[in-house]
């Protein structure tokens, strides 16, 4: 009797152990669950306020459930919001803007983690001084010069600033994932009589397919959703961005919220889209970097 009791108390303990180190996955989830519900109440408002008229609207207010879908809002948002404008001068960015400033970054990171010479952390901290610039101080200068070159008002005229404000962190990822890539393969590449440029395009880039779609995420959803630069560099309304565009949408909807939410809709799907097929790159294009020194 005394050995059963002994057995079922050895046997209860681990449960009670399991059971006291699973508190804190299950107080952890249930904080991953407000955070994402807080998160997600905004979007859910403009989605539900964007499929209902507006009667619907001011009668049972934001919360509630449409009486009635009503998709003509977002026909009248693209139609008379001229979204298709919009939409087209900003896929045209995040197509050659994007790719442009991603293979400029790896192109300086390679030499940067992969060779060695004299100043090479300065000449990798000079770059990361770019994060710490505002873009507001640059906005007068940027505006003067991109006139003097006579493409100021134009969708080209943000494509500099675009590029050059993105290196900075750009660079810091790829010198972090080309850090973690042997050495052994450009060694064995250099013996097979391959140059330089050769080492980086057919061997550093294809192995950094993660973090450079981790880059172009990144990226695209920042020069997507960019405001300050184009509403300043761009005046001429047939180059104006999404940001921009639905800045003039706003003015001329401002009491119509059905499809002012709508227009807000139309705007972030293209990215939401992006981002829901190439998330699972995201997270170990951004970790890769921290796992060697």
């Amino acid at each position: 009797m005394a050995v059963a009791s002994q057995v079922r108390v050895s046997e209860s303990r681990p449960k009670t152990f399991q059971l006291q180190r699973s508190w804190p996955k299950i107080i952890l989830w249930i904080g991953l669950f407000v955070m994402a519900v807080v998160w997600l109440i905004p979007f859910v408002i403009i989605v539900l306020t964007s499929l209902r008229s507006m009667n619907d609207l001011i009668s049972n207010g934001v919360f509630a459930i449409p009486n009635r879908l009503v998709p003509e809002n977002f026909i009248r948002a693209w139609n008379i919001g001229n979204f298709s404008t919009y939409f087209r001068n900003s896929l045209i960015l995040i197509v050659t803007k994007v790719p442009l400033g991603i293979l400029i970054a790896s192109l300086a990171a390679y030499p940067l983690a992969k060779m060695r010479f004299r100043f090479n952390n300065l000449v990798f901290i000079f770059f990361l001084v770019g994060l710490a610039i505002p873009i507001q101080v640059t906005l007068t200068p940027l505006l003067v010069m991109m006139k003097q070159l006579g493409i100021a008002g134009t969708l080209p005229a943000v494509i500099p600033p675009y590029v050059v404000f993105g290196l900075p962190f750009q660079i810091f990822v790829m010198r972090g994932f080309f850090r973690t890539l042997p050495n052994e393969l450009i060694e064995a590449a250099r013996l097979d009589g391959s140059s330089e440029f050769g080492v980086f395009w057919r061997i550093m880039l294809p192995l950094s397919v993660p973090a450079l779609i981790t880059l172009y995420i990144i990226d695209a959803l920042a020069t997507w959703n960019e405001l300050l630069i184009a509403l300043v560099l761009i005046s001429d309304t047939q180059w104006l961005t999404v940001p921009v565009g639905l800045l003039s949408f706003q003015g001329q909807f401002s009491s119509r919220y059905t499809e002012l939410m709508a227009g807000v809709v139309l705007s972030v799907t293209p990215i939401l889209i992006i981002y829901v097929f190439l998330q699972r790159y995201l997270v170990s294009g951004l970790t890769a970097g921290a796992l060697k020194e």
